[in-house]
C-alpha cells in the first residue's frame, strides 16, 4: 500500500528534479520551501494560490525554444527545491517539497542541517524522521528517487486543532 502511496512522487521524481534542480538545495532552500508549504497549509484547504506571495510559480521545463509547466511543480528563482503539489497531495491536504542531494549519504545531514532550523524530529521510523512545527503543523522526510538522483521527501500536514469549549 505505501508503495502505491508513493507512485505519483516516485514519477515526479524521475522528472522533476533531473529538469529542475542543477545543484542540491541547501537547508536555508529547504526551509524557505517549508515556510511556504506551512503558509498554504490547512487541515481542510492548501491555498495554491497563496504561492505565489511567498515567491513560488508554476515550475516551467525547457522544451526546446519554449517553456512547458508542469502541473503540480513549483518553482523559485535562487531556490533548489521544488514545491510538489499534486492532486493526491491536494486530496491528503498536503504540501510536499524535494530536495536534490549528490549522493544518498547526503540524506542523514540534510535533515540534520534542517533540524538547526525547525528543531529536533519528535521520532524516526527508519529513514523517515517526523517534527512538530507548531500550530498544528507536521512534518516528515524520506528518502526518495534512486542511488543516481536520489532526493529527501518533505511532506507537511496540517492537524485539526481541537477547540477548548
Amino acid at each position: 500500500m505505501k508503495t502505491l502511496r508513493l507512485l505519483p512522487f516516485l514519477a515526479l521524481a524521475a522528472a522533476a528534479p533531473a529538469a529542475a534542480q542543477d545543484k542540491p538545495a541547501s537547508a536555508a532552500e529547504i526551509v524557505d520551501a517549508i515556510d511556504a508549504c506551512k503558509a498554504i497549509t490547512s487541515p481542510t484547504w492548501i491555498e495554491l494560490d497563496d504561492l505565489s506571495k511567498h515567491g513560488w510559480k508554476p515550475y516551467r521545463k525547457p522544451a526546446g525554444r519554449r517553456a512547458q509547466v508542469v502541473r503540480g511543480a513549483y518553482e523559485k528563482q535562487g531556490n533548489e527545491a521544488l514545491i510538489i503539489i499534486s492532486k493526491a497531495e491536494l486530496r491528503d491536504k498536503a504540501c510536499v517539497i524535494f530536495a536534490r542531494l549528490d549522493s544518498t549519504a547526503d540524506y542523514g545531514p540534510t535533515a540534520q542541517s534542517v533540524s538547526q532550523f525547525v528543531g529536533m524530529p519528535t521520532h524516526a521510523d527508519g529513514p523517515t524522521y517526523f517534527w512538530s512545527l507548531g500550530d498544528g503543523m507536521n512534518m516528515r522526510i524520506d528518502p526518495t528517487g534512486d542511488k543516481d538522483k536520489p532526493i529527501a521527501r518533505f511532506e507537511i500536514k496540517a492537524t485539526a486543532q481541537e477547540s477548548a469549549e
